[in-house]
């Protein structure tokens, strides 16, 4: 009996020993992987294409993106290289914060206008990466 229960103790230390063994592992191993923002290439910064249709006052926008990874969760906390929103103006306005490749400002006014479709970090600075459209409204 007093057997069994030293080899069931031995078992259990030999157990907890193994567990704090395999935390202390998975710890020092996500301390060394690269952080997120090194899947993103900084020398080659991200792209921004748009492709748009006016469907009366409603402009219906495609953003396709390289190198860039759209993020609402992150919006205002630090910067990851590669990753944010797209701010959007409409005469030198901004009207809208993006956060998906497809979107649609609706009821614009009669007239020409300029549209701007910016790249932000999370912290809305620029990319520097931006697309200008001129747009005619039909009233």
């Amino acid at each position: 009996m007093k057997a069994q229960r030293l080899i069931s103790r031995l078992l259990l230390l030999i157990g907890a020993a193994a567990c704090i063994e395999l935390f202390v592992y998975a710890s020092r191993d996500a301390e060394t992987k690269a952080p997120v923002e090194a899947v993103h290439d900084h020398h080659h910064p991200p792209t921004l294409d748009v492709s748009h249709t006016l469907k009366q006052d409603d402009l219906h926008l495609k953003l396709n993106v390289t190198g860039f990874t759209f993020s609402m969760e992150n919006m205002g906390k630090d910067n990851r290289y590669g990753e944010g929103h797209v701010h959007l103006y409409l005469d030198g306005n901004k009207v809208a914060k993006i956060f998906e490749p497809q979107y649609v400002l609706k009821d614009i006014p009669p007239g020409r206008h300029e549209v701007v479709v910016e790249l932000a970090h999370n912290n809305h600075e620029s990319y520097g990466v931006q697309q200008k459209l001129q747009i005619d409204v039909k009233p």
